[in-house]
C-alpha cells in the first residue's frame, strides 16, 4: 500500500513538472486598461506617467508633463482626436489645456499634444482607430509636487469622458514617474 501511493505520488509530482516544461510560447502579455464605463469610447492603457525634474539632493523634485496613453473601449466607433478637449485639475486650480498646433508635438505650458501613435493605421489622420494607441501628453501651468492628487478629463465630442483621479508618487526624480490611480 506504502509502495503505490509513493509511485502515485512520483506520478502525480513527474507530471506536475511536465506541464510547467512545454515549448509552447505564451502570449503578449494584455496591457492594462482603464474601466470603461456605460457610454465611453476612451480607456487609458498602461500607466499615466510624469515627467520629473529633480530639485536636489535633500528634496524631492516635480512633475511637468503627465502622460496618457489612450486606445477605443472594445467595439467603440472611431474618435477624432481634433474634437476632444482635455482638462487638468487640482486642489488648486482647473484649467482647460489647448492643443499643440496640428495637434501632434510637444506641448507648451498649459497645452496638450498627441507625442506618439502605436499601431497607426492612416499615418497623421488624428482619428483613434480600433487598436491604435494615441500617447497623448499634456504640461499642465504648475508643476505637480510630491502625494500631490490630480484629475485628468479627455471628453470627446460625444460620450461619456474619461476621468482619471490620480495622485504623484511622494518622490518624484528625474524621468518617468508612475501617477497612482485613485
Amino acid at each position: 500500500m506504502k509502495q503505490q501511493i509513493f509511485w502515485g505520488f512520483v506520478v502525480l509530482m513527474a507530471m506536475a513538472c511536465a506541464a510547467g516544461c512545454t515549448d509552447q510560447e505564451q502570449g503578449p502579455v494584455p496591457e492594462l486598461r482603464s474601466p470603461a464605463l456605460p457610454g465611453q469610447t476612451i480607456v487609458a492603457i498602461g500607466n499615466v506617467t510624469g515627467g520629473g525634474q529633480t530639485a536636489g539632493v535633500l528634496t524631492t523634485g516635480t512633475i511637468d508633463t503627465i502622460t496618457v496613453r489612450a486606445g477605443l473601449v472594445p467595439g467603440a466607433k472611431p474618435v477624432n482626436m481634433e474634437n476632444i478637449s482635455i482638462v487638468y485639475a487640482d486642489a488648486v486650480r482647473t484649467e482647460g489645456l489647448q492643443p499643440v498646433d496640428g495637434f501632434r508635438g510637444t506641448p507648451g505650458e498649459g497645452s496638450w499634444g498627441i507625442t506618439a501613435v502605436e499601431n497607426e493605421i492612416i499615418p497623421a489622420n488624428n482619428r483613434l482607430e480600433d487598436r491604435e494607441v494615441f500617447e497623448i501628453r499634456i504640461n499642465p501651468k504648475a508643476p505637480v509636487v510630491p502625494r500631490q492628487l490630480v484629475t485628468i478629463v479627455i471628453k470627446p465630442l460625444t460620450g461619456t469622458p474619461l476621468m482619471l483621479r490620480l495622485v504623484a508618487p511622494p518622490v518624484i526624480l528625474g524621468g518617468d514617474n508612475i501617477l497612482t490611480p485613485v
